[in-house]
């Protein structure tokens, strides 16, 4: 028969053999999770930037539509002014003296 020792090394044997691969899939399912953890806290800081940046950009956008609102009144005012001198020293509209 068989050498009761020899059965033990080659039982032991071939248990390392089958756990090794256990072992190295588990390994790989904790780096996994570890790495899946990291990307969904990049993704939370990301989002939470996206929304701070988002509420810069509505501000930003408010205050670019007040100022060209404003522009566009005082420019309006301008013209009607400058409009006025024109035709108080008598320019035409072709922009020569009037007679």
């Amino acid at each position: 028969g068989a050498n009761p020792s020899s059965y033990v090394t080659d039982s032991r044997t071939h248990f390392s053999k089958i756990r090794r691969p256990k072992s190295f899939l588990e390994h790989k399912i904790i780096d996994l999770i570890s790495k899946n953890c990291k990307l969904e806290n990049e993704k939370a800081k990301t989002e939470s930037n996206l929304e701070i940046l988002r509420k810069r950009f509505e501000e930003l956008h408010k205050r670019v539509s007040c100022l060209e609102t404003d522009f566009n009144t005082l420019q309006d005012e301008d013209d009607s002014k400058n409009n006025g001198i024109v035709e108080e020293i008598g320019v035409s509209e072709n922009g020569r003296l009037k007679s």
